[in-house]
């Protein structure tokens, strides 16, 4: 396995930065073998931390061979253990799920961070609105000026990761981390647009809370004395249905049903 480490000034807003807590976010994303998180492996992990409100630390941890995979798994999930957040482009349906289930079948004890912000889940409400054609990560980094090095796609470095296992061709090596550590890199610039997003208050997401739910979520939420530190009004039909279910069921407690707001788009 091969370590290393890159520091970055990012100019963020400063109020983006505080409101966010972006000093105690763990940004991540990951490599594979493939989609098969039964025999496919993770062979490059890049873990992006603030240090402060400018200095953005990367750290990639690479599979020099496929038997690194556990030691790669194991030093990510020990740098991990400080965050109760972590954040991703789609990491809740990919990068997550198939973390979990490589550290199980490595043997490693694991406890992923408390909350997942997936910046994906974030912005497919409002895309079309903002003018992009796709929500996929190199669109939305265009839409906000990002302009990569970086020219290949995640199918393009397994191929590329394929070649490097016969080769140990170090511009094979090179192309695939700066392919991960731009993806990474991208993070916190479209968290910074998730503030503008949420402060817009002319964009309307898609499938749109009804009136109807909305006059009854506001009720149960009255009526059970729950304060939620969300705008009910901009929230999605499946997130109020999922949370006044869950609220007849019982479930009172604010953090769980903002992740339940959160996670449903």
């Amino acid at each position: 396995m091969v370590i290393e480490e890159y520091k970055e000034v990012l100019d963020l807003h400063e109020n983006v930065f505080q409101y966010y807590n972006m000093d105690k976010v763990a940004y991540f994303d990951i490599e594979t073998t493939g989609f098969d998180k039964e025999e496919d492996r993770v062979i490059l992990i890049s873990m992006g931390r603030f240090k402060d409100d400018k200095f953005f630390c990367v750290k990639q941890y690479f599979a020099e061979d496929l038997e690194d995979e556990k030691e790669i798994l194991y030093n990510f999930q020990r740098d991990l253990l400080e965050y109760e957040k972590w954040c991703s482009y789609n990491g809740i349906a990919f990068d997550e799920p198939f973390i979990k289930r490589r550290m199980e079948k490595q043997n490693i004890v694991f406890e992923s961070p408390k909350y997942h912000i997936d910046l994906y889940r974030l912005i497919r409400p409002y895309y079309k609105q903002m003018g992009m054609e796709r929500c996929n990560l190199k669109t939305v980094e265009k839409y906000i000026g990002i302009e990569r090095e970086d020219k290949i796609d995640g199918g393009i470095s397994v191929d590329l990761y394929k070649e490097f296992l016969l080769t140990a061709n170090k511009e094979l090596k090179k192309k695939i981390m700066l392919h991960n550590y731009e993806d990474v890199l991208s993070l916190p610039k479209i968290h910074e647009l998730i503030f503008k997003i949420e402060n817009d208050h002319d964009l309307v997401r898609e499938n749109v809370i009804t009136k109807k739910q909305c006059r009854y979520l506001k009720s149960l939420l009255k009526k059970n004395n729950i304060v939620l530190n969300v705008d009910i009004d901009r929230i999605s039909k499946k997130a109020a249905a999922r949370t006044i279910d869950n609220i007849l069921r019982g479930c009172v407690d604010c953090n769980e049903l903002k992740d339940i707001i959160s996670n449903s788009y």
